[in-house]
């Protein structure tokens, strides 16, 4: 297991030198701009795609083939891209925190922990995003699975754009139900959505690993 999940930090780590970059160049957008907000997005969004790079490398050395000659079981290497998948989202979330503490202490903001919560949100999607992923590629492999990414990024945002539109037609205010339940998510948001993520993602496994058990080469 522990072998899976270093192939998978060396495989990463060809692109460390773009991922560097990319960090520096944002963080000082983000200081020039005063607006930490979008330094931390960055930093999802390359990590993001950093893991999922992972299953491109394993496609195109026919990874699968040979992993399934070794005594490992095939749960194994599933459960290996999910603690990975892990490791990376709790790796965002401690760099977003350190670099949102740095630029807040750099510009003086009364409060250096200003912007932890929207992290930890943040770090929350990105789990959620690979649990809907996961068991596509899984079934179809990384190249086929994209526009299943695509629609995983468009759906949610053009859905709430339509409910959002017709609430708008409908009455000038939100309907006094929609803003209560909206406010009890909020009161308790830490519960919920720490929940949710561990049911969806538990869920995503479990299908990861039936459609991985089933799967000819």
């Amino acid at each position: 297991m522990k072998g899976l999940i270093v192939k998978d930090l060396i495989n990463i780590s060809r692109s460390i030198k773009i991922v560097l970059a990319l960090v520096v160049f944002y963080g000082v957008m983000a200081l020039t701009t005063e607006s930490p907000g979008g330094f931390t997005s960055i930093i999802l969004l390359v990590l993001a795609i950093a893991t999922l790079s992972t299953y491109s490398y394993d496609e195109m050395a026919n990874w699968d083939l040979y992993a399934l000659t070794l005594p490992i079981s095939r749960n194994n290497l599933i459960q290996a891209k999910y603690i990975f998948m892990l490791i990376m989202s709790l790796l965002g979330f401690v760099l977003n925190s350190l670099a949102l503490i740095a630029i807040n202490g750099m510009m003086k903001v009364d409060n250096l922990f200003d912007g932890i919560n929207y992290v930890a949100l943040g770090t929350g999607i990105v789990i959620l995003f690979y649990s809907i992923i996961i068991p596509f590629v899984t079934k179809v492999g990384i190249t086929k699975a994209r526009i299943y990414i695509l629609v995983t990024y468009m759906v949610p945002f053009l859905f709430g754009s339509l409910i959002f539109e017709q609430i708008k037609k409908v009455s000038p205010n939100p309907p006094n139900g929609l803003v209560e339940f909206l406010e009890m998510i909020i009161r308790n948001a830490h519960i919920i959505i720490p929940s949710a993520i561990i049911i969806i993602l538990g869920i995503s496994y479990c299908i990861s690993i039936r459609v991985y058990s089933k799967k000819e080469f």
